[in-house]
């Protein structure tokens, strides 16, 4: 097989994600934007705006992944790529209509949709690697995916914002606002938008920005290699069990092995993106920045990730090293308590985020390695999607935490020490039980491979 530098479907499957990643940043930036104190649809939402709009985005997660495992193990899963691209053009479309006219509800409802096609897209991910590239490149294949995927997230985070300061110009100059907006709201507007604009053009371009990478994404998932379906006789199960029980009984698989502890360490991980995704927001009014300088906060931290991420992939020299996700917990532990106390500055706020972020890379690839490395072809995009579900409830948990600690009014800055409590409560059964479990089941597994190899070399 290719190395990861000539290996054309691993190419693909980069640029496939990165657009779609940017895609779904650049319209959930833009309705995050203008759902927060001060936006154009705040009215609408009230002071928790961000967190429903995050709720909105992560609920088909919870609910749809396990189901949408069966269909990454039943069929190819180059096939479930081309489906998903195809329905990314079509929401696009929805997009555009959301937008052009101002309409919230459609808006939300295109956020809702945009869940579920990044849903249906998790298991095939993440699954598809191992059958892209060889074993000893999965860790730095997940690094590179990783960076690729978070420059994308900052990329369309940070577009996202730039096109919200123009579209709500826009908006405002063409007086779009519904007369359910107060009129000191509607005042406020128009004294903080530096200029109005009464054409239609920053209308369209979000939409049709989408509708074009939408496009490019779906020519490269057609150039992605066949995969055969690595469970083809398994029946698609619906009702409780397909949607709920799935879950359930990937759990009971792997209840008793370090599966489950990977599973664990992933969830509890995500309560730190589900406070901190929100919390940057809320620094626009904290530090009195623009939406372009708020969502810019998310591209340090997103790129700073993926390059501890690509740091990871380098270091582990072509094998799974767990250790490091030790040194990602207490990285995080300390950036993020740090930023708690921080000067009011904005250069010091995306510093810490930045440091804070490369540690995160460091506890998250080998996670997603031992993921890919310790299931089996057979349940692998099952086991992915119940490990999306278990990920996106931390996640949830993340913005009601948020949520709570607003209302009981914490200082922005403060909200980050639950995200260093989280890296450091989690370096103990890391440090104690799982990293030694983890290293363990890898030593087995590879003793199984090379007598597997030297029995087929007979």
């Amino acid at each position: 097989m290719a190395s990861l530098k000539r290996n054309k479907g691993f190419t693909c499957l980069n640029v496939l994600q990165a657009f779609g990643a940017a895609n779904d940043n650049i319209f959930k930036q833009i309705v995050i934007m203008s759902v927060v104190t001060g936006g154009i649809w705040s009215h609408h939402f009230g002071k928790f705006g961000d967190v429903y709009v995050s709720l909105v985005f992560s609920l088909p997660f919870i609910a749809l992944a396990g189901f949408a495992g069966q269909f990454s193990d039943k069929y190819s899963k180059r096939n479930v790529v081309l489906v998903v691209k195809i329905w990314e053009i079509i929401l696009a479309l929805f997009c555009v209509v959301a937008l052009l006219y101002g309409s919230v509800s459609t808006a939300i409802l295109c956020v809702f949709l945009l869940g579920i096609q990044s849903t249906l897209f998790s298991p095939t991910k993440l699954g598809i690697i191992p059958e892209l590239v060889e074993h000893h490149q999965i860790t730095n294949a997940n690094g590179i995916l990783g960076m690729v995927s978070n420059v994308a997230i900052v990329l369309g985070a940070a577009i996202g914002g730039y096109f919200s300061d123009n579209y709500k110009a826009t908006y405002v100059g063409r007086k779009l606002s519904d007369p359910q907006m107060p009129s000191e709201l509607l005042q406020d507007l128009k004294e903080t938008i530096p200029a109005q604009h009464e054409g239609i053009t920053w209308l369209l371009i979000p939409g049709v920005c989408m509708l074009v990478l939408a496009l490019i994404g779906l020519w490269c998932a057609t150039r992605l290699p066949k995969v055969s379906p690595k469970n083809p006789d398994i029946r698609i199960r619906y009702g409780f069990y397909g949607f709920f029980g799935i879950n359930i009984d990937m759990i009971r698989q792997a209840a008793g092995t370090p599966l489950l502890a990977v599973t664990g360490a992933f969830a509890v991980f995500f309560i730190i993106p589900g406070i901190a995704l929100l919390n940057m927001a809320e620094y626009k009014a904290y530090l009195g920045i623009t939406d372009f300088e708020a969502s810019a906060q998310g591209a340090f931290l997103a790129v700073s990730i993926g390059l501890g991420g690509v740091v990871v992939g380098q270091l582990s020299k072509q094998r799974v090293r767990p250790r490091f996700i030790l040194i990602g917990a207490v990285g995080m532990a300390v950036g993020f308590t740090v930023l708690a106390f921080l000067p009011k500055s904005y250069a010091w706020t995306v510093a810490m985020l930045s440091v804070s972020g490369f540690f995160a890379g460091f506890y998250m690839i080998p996670l997603q390695s031992l993921l890919q490395v310790l299931t089996n072809d057979e349940n692998r995009g099952r086991f992915i999607g119940m490990n999306t579900v278990t990920t996106m409830i931390g996640f949830v948990i993340g913005n009601l935490l948020k949520l709570g600690l607003v209302a009981f009014a914490w200082e922005t800055p403060k909200i980050y020490l639950i995200c260093g409590a989280v890296g450091a409560v989690m370096f103990f059964p890391l440090w104690l039980r799982w990293v030694p479990w983890f290293e363990r089941a890898l030593a087995t597994r590879e003793h199984m491979e090379t007598d597997l190899l030297g029995n087929s070399n007979k």
